[in-house]
């Protein structure tokens, strides 16, 4: 729709399908919504099998060399994380690393990991594998290549390697103990790592939604999530479902066609309507304020 003047209906309609930029400050989204692109996910890859856990309120898939795994919490209930991806050291080994993507984290982040691990996963061969899931360079080395190919802040401190954008909405911290100032090139230390996202109204880190790579993460998942952050694609969604806290900071513009086009969105193929950026935000604070005024059932 194009004109001076915006429909009522779009002002108060927060059920209406919406494109934002940047993607990782969409939120994320409702459980079915979740729950469907899972499903997609496996039906792109076939190399899993899906199981119901928890009287269905987990899901749970296991590659077919039961070394890798991919949990979606339907109903978290006292976990804080809504997906959770973990690597085996043998079919009956223990558990070698996992990373967890918290409750309002958009779950286009986490299946592009999960999306990065099936591709591993596939080859037969150790070696190739081996490359698809870490690559030439240790960890340090790749994150720190990657930082410098992009316009983040370097904000490290002595006890840990740290990153964000230049809005201050998204970062990287790499618990390193030190070894990140005192012997940066000499090894690389096992670290964990965190990516986290947020509105600027936002007043500290713990405000905003985070993914956690344990120690010994393959370096290529890590940095799977973290292309969405240095390099964020606009993702679908209703558009009471945009956290308040982020209506400064993102674009939000109208989806013309079926959602059924998400996937096109994805790629950035989605054909937006002609309306002005700064006024379909007005319209999504609108749409947001009417649909925390009425009673509690999305989610944010």
């Amino acid at each position: 729709m194009a004109g001076d003047q915006l429909d009522p209906s779009i002002i108060v309609d927060g059920e209406r399908h919406v494109v934002v930029s940047p993607g990782y400050l969409a939120g994320p989204g409702r459980p079915d919504t979740a729950n469907s692109a899972f499903e997609a996910f496996l039906a792109e890859h076939q190399g899993w099998s899906r199981y119901s856990c928890d009287g269905g309120d987990t899901s749970v898939a296991v590659s077919d060399c039961l070394t890798g795994r991919i949990r979606l919490d339907h109903e978290p209930g006292d976990r804080y994380s809504s997906w959770t991806l973990a690597g085996y050291e043998s079919p009956a080994g223990e558990r070698a690393w996992h990373a967890t993507f918290d409750l309002d984290a958009p779950h286009e982040i986490a299946l592009a990991v999960a999306s990065t691990f099936s591709h591993a996963l596939s080859y037969s061969s150790p070696a190739v594998k081996e490359e698809a899931l870490w690559g030439r360079q240790n960890t340090c080395e790749t994150l720190l290549a990657q930082m410098r190919e992009s316009d983040w802040l370097d904000v490290s401190t002595p006890s840990e390697m740290a990153f964000r954008s230049p809005d201050a909405t998204a970062g990287l911290i790499r618990w390193d103990g030190g070894a990140f100032h005192d012997a940066p090139w000499s090894r690389d230390y096992p670290a964990g790592v965190t990516l986290w996202a947020r509105g600027t109204g936002d007043d500290t880190i713990r405000t905003a939604w985070q993914a956690h790579f344990s120690k010994n993460t393959p370096t290529r998942l890590i940095t799977a999530a973290l292309d969405h952050l240095t390099d964020p694609q606009p993702s679908l969604r209703r558009l009471a479902e945009v956290p308040t806290a982020h209506l400064g900071v993102v674009d939000v513009r109208p989806h013309k066609g079926s959602p059924r086009s998400a996937a096109a969105t994805a790629t950035g193929r989605t054909a937006l309507a002609d309306i002005p950026v700064e006024r379909w935000n007005a319209a999504a604070a609108a749409a947001a304020q009417a649909a925390a005024n009425r009673p509690a059932g999305r989610t944010t």
